[in-house]
């Protein structure tokens, strides 16, 4: 078990009060995407985005949850994600310290910057009187429920069963907040990283306003983890010993003012550097290699018969990174050149696409968490004509009509007389925002990043 308090914090008994479900008192309304890893359960708890696909709240809200809302309200700007599980502490609730419960998330949530849990040495900073920020959608003092807001309240004690009480004289969470996060910066004078660290779990109190009682994150972690089958701490084991993996960085300085919008898109705005809090800083020299990309299907040199003016091709890309951290993103590339949608961040590694007649050199990027990048061997695909074999290394190229050397057209551009190709289906993949892509033919010299003219569909697959 870890140490739960620097040795100059004191026990107290627990405040003589039955449990009770913990709004925001004596606090205001977030900013525009503030604390944007503060989640609504379903508008009747709070809980906390750990990890992308992992969400941690109070045993006592329970585990029927279909979903979890990110945003400045339970119901309005934002938007709601499945949950695959949800699940709670055996035999936990408040006065255990173990008032804990988790949910793995159906489909991972990329586009927020997670506030890491507080862990191992790191703990040491809750000491007595140190400023600590509760958030929740509860009920506040100002009779609003359901809307996001913050509190700094001073840090208490921490008790025989290893809860953290704080807040007080006005302070507090409150009904709504059960679950919610309590954040504490690692200020550099304290020899942090000035970023910000996720610790308590709302659980309890004496009546709004009088303080409460917090269960303590970092003590159920080897439970969440296992629970889970995620790893949650980038910067240490689950016991909390100092094992900094390339996650171990880039935390959010500023998560309460960022800015930005949940229509538009949060600023996760200033992001720290790699963490060395409780030991040396996890060097990305330890991964130099790069992971290796391959095209497995299509097979090179295949001829595609279309059909409505276009055939369609299934695209399948193994990339591994080996001893390495992992693959962290693959892309797509017609002709060397990018186009819209071809960037995935997660397995599996495959698209579907339609192509016009001509031919295409097809080829795929990968690059590892720690921004090695690797590229396959490109491969060439034929439509209503024989593809041509890419010259090798060591030829000039002389050109002709396969279109690989001097850059004369090999191929018919098949595109209408506007220049927009044909038209294709919208794109539905989830995280492509919708954006038209396309694949057209193209003179095999040198890339074109700009002449893609087809629209390109990627097909969405559900991710887990």
């Amino acid at each position: 078990m870890l140490a739960s308090a620097a040795p100059d914090v004191q026990a107290a008994p627990p405040i003589a009060a039955a449990p009770d479900p913990s709004g925001v008192y004596g606090g205001q309304p977030v900013a525009p995407c503030g604390w944007p890893t503060s989640v609504s359960m379903e508008g009747s708890c709070t809980g906390t985005l750990v990890h992308p696909e992992v969400v941690v709240y109070a045993q006592h809200c329970g585990a029927s949850y279909g979903s979890v809302r990110l945003g400045d309200t339970i119901d309005g700007t934002g938007r709601s994600v499945p949950t695959e599980f949800c699940t709670t502490y055996p035999g936990g609730g408040p006065g255990t310290g173990r008032d804990v419960a988790v949910c793995k998330l159906a489909e991972p949530v990329l586009d927020v910057e997670i506030v890491p849990p507080l862990m191992g040495c790191e703990a040491s900073i809750l000491t007595q009187g140190r400023d600590v920020v509760i958030v929740g959608y509860g009920q506040t003092d100002d009779g609003n429920y359901g809307i996001k807001y913050e509190a700094t309240a001073a840090f208490g004690f921490i008790d025989g069963n290893d809860e953290a009480f704080l807040g007080g004289g006005g302070i507090d969470s409150c009904q709504g907040d059960s679950g919610g996060p309590v954040f504490v910066r690692l200020p550099s004078s304290a020899g942090g990283d000035d970023a910000w660290r996720v610790f308590g779990i709302t659980s309890y109190g004496n009546g709004c306003g009088g303080g409460g009682y917090y269960s303590m994150m970092h003590i159920s972690m080897a439970w969440i983890e296992s629970e889970t089958g995620i790893d949650v701490t980038p910067c240490h084991d689950a016991d909390g010993t100092w094992n900094p993996g390339p996650g171990c960085g880039e935390f959010p300085l500023d998560p309460a003012g960022a800015g930005g919008s949940w229509s538009n898109g949060c600023d996760p705005g200033e992001l720290g550097g790699y963490a060395a809090v409780c030991g040396a800083a996890f060097d990305p020299a330890t991964d130099p290699d790069p992971p290796t990309v391959t095209i497995t299907a299509p097979a090179d040199l295949t001829r595609f018969d279309s059909s409505g003016g276009q055939a369609n091709v299934d695209v399948v890309v193994d990339a591994d990174d080996g001893t390495g951290y992992g693959v962290a993103s693959v892309e797509l590339l017609i002709d060397g050149a990018s186009f819209p949608n071809g960037l995935r961040d997660l397995p599996p590694w495959e698209w579907s696409a339609g192509f016009p007649k001509g031919t295409y050199v097809l080829s795929a990027r990968a690059t590892d968490v720690v921004g090695n990048v690797g590229e396959s061997v490109p491969i060439v695909i034929g439509v209503d004509e024989d593809p041509v074999p890419l010259p090798s290394a060591d030829s000039s190229g002389s050109g002709g009509d396969g279109g690989t050397g001097d850059g004369t057209d090999g191929g018919t551009d098949a595109v209408d007389d506007d220049g927009t190709g044909g038209a294709l289906p919208q794109d539905t993949d989830a995280r492509s925002g919708g954006d038209d892509g396309c694949g057209c033919a193209q003179d095999r010299g040198a890339p074109r990043a700009a002449s893609l003219l087809v629209p390109f569909v990627l097909l969405r697959r559900r991710r887990r």
